[in-house]
């Protein structure tokens, strides 16, 4: 798989509606996020993920162009019908959470699929989010500051 920078420029830059940023910039910020993000096209297709280092889902890059049945053998019937009523819109989102797999570290999962259309509703495709809903928990010695002055005074580590 080409790093970004292989594929277009560095400095190329994305206009949103709410402004403009780098894509080397966008690609940063989104391996940074406490979650990690995954789409297959309209035609259900595997096309992106974000690729923080603290993945619940351990992704490959050969997964990329797949067919998204092809990636859930065993639940492909799940996926499908999923998929079909975002296809109808017949739904616009699925969530639920689950614990993780045994022999890896304790954790509650929460996942999120969601139906992405354009501005008249046009189905392009699916994302999920995928989040350890345990790094929110438990963070000892960290805890939101009450006033301004409580703010200024939290030093850095």
């Amino acid at each position: 798989m080409n790093k970004l920078s292989e594929l277009i420029s560095q400095e190329a830059v994305i206009n949103f509606e709410t402004g403009a940023i780098k894509a080397s910039t966008l690609d940063a910020i989104l391996n940074l996020l406490p979650f990690e993000m995954g789409f297959c096209d309209a035609d259900d297709i595997f096309r992106w993920y974000s690729n923080n280092p603290d993945r619940v889902h351990h992704r490959r890059t050969e997964a990329i162009g797949r067919h998204v049945l092809e990636l859930h053998p065993r639940i492909a019937h799940h996926v499908e019908k999923l998929l079909s009523d975002f296809r109808s819109g017949a739904r616009d989102d699925w969530e639920f959470w689950f614990p993780r797999r045994s022999g890896e570290d304790a954790g509650q999962i929460y996942q999120k699929f969601m139906a992405v259309r354009d501005e008249n509703g046009k189905y392009l495709g699916c994302m999920d989010v995928t989040v350890n809903i345990n790094i929110f928990q438990g963070k000892e010695g960290k805890h939101t500051p009450e006033t301004i002055d409580e703010f200024i005074a939290v030093k850095p580590k």
